[in-house]
């Protein structure tokens, strides 16, 4: 697996979930391959969020299978699962930075042990914080950055490894500012390289912006 060329990043075949009785999603069908850019929108609640951690691993379907850079989730153990996520950059509505260390040891934590202190990592970050404005705020603990600054760091912390897919919920929630800029830093981040995206937002416009096919969550399907 590692190093290998796969065209199809993500699969959701005939998914569905089940929540508090609550069908919430239902025979979800969905592909994403190398270089194509997916948009769901939806209403908050309607199961957006859920999608991504299915997606990596984090959760696991009612019924149905996801397939992460080919492999079955399902099939895939906690070691397997931590390597294919491994390959995908995230950035999750809420965050999910880790507020008692600084926005520079959370970009550290995306390398996991591989060289995460290596010269060639400390390059990488202070380039990413540069781009997204936060080299100001490298020695800062996350829990003391406004809500634009810690989603411009989960989104320099997407890309710490060059991933082959990357999954945003809500990316620019809160860095209204910064809005435009930030959507044109990580379009020149994904579409040059070919790298696949799943954009789940509730902004339609933002959707057809950055991505080519856009779906409609509604009622657990996708429209």
């Amino acid at each position: 697996m590692d190093g290998a060329v796969v065209t199809q990043l993500l699969a959701f075949e005939s998914v569905g979930l089940v929540l508090g009785g609550v069908r919430l999603l239902d025979q979800i069908d969905l592909t994403i391959a190398a270089g194509e850019r997916v948009a769901i929108v939806g209403e908050s609640g309607s199961g957006k969020g859920w999608l991504l951690r299915l997606a990596v691993g984090l959760a696991e379907p009612d019924s149905g299978t996801v397939r992460l850079m080919g492999v079955a989730l399902d099939d895939a153990n906690t070691d397997q699962r931590r390597l294919l996520r491994a390959r995908c950059g995230l950035a999750m509505q809420g965050g999910s930075l880790l507020g008692d260390l600084t926005v520079e040891e959370n970009m550290r934590l995306a390398l996991g042990h591989v060289g995460g202190r290596d010269a060639r990592a400390a390059r990488r970050i202070d380039r990413l914080l540069l781009e997204y404005g936060l080299e100001q705020a490298a020695t800062v603990r996350a829990d003391m950055l406004s809500i634009g600054e810690r989603r411009r760091a989960e989104l320099a912390r997407a890309f710490m490894r060059d991933p082959d897919l990357l999954i945003l919920d809500e990316p620019f929630e809160g860095a209204y500012a910064r809005g435009a800029v930030l959507e044109e830093q990580v379009r020149r981040r994904i579409v040059p390289h070919g790298r696949g995206l799943l954009l789940l937002s509730q902004d339609v416009a933002l959707a057809g912006r950055l991505c080519e096919r856009v779906y409609r969550l509604e009622a657990g399907q996708l429209v």
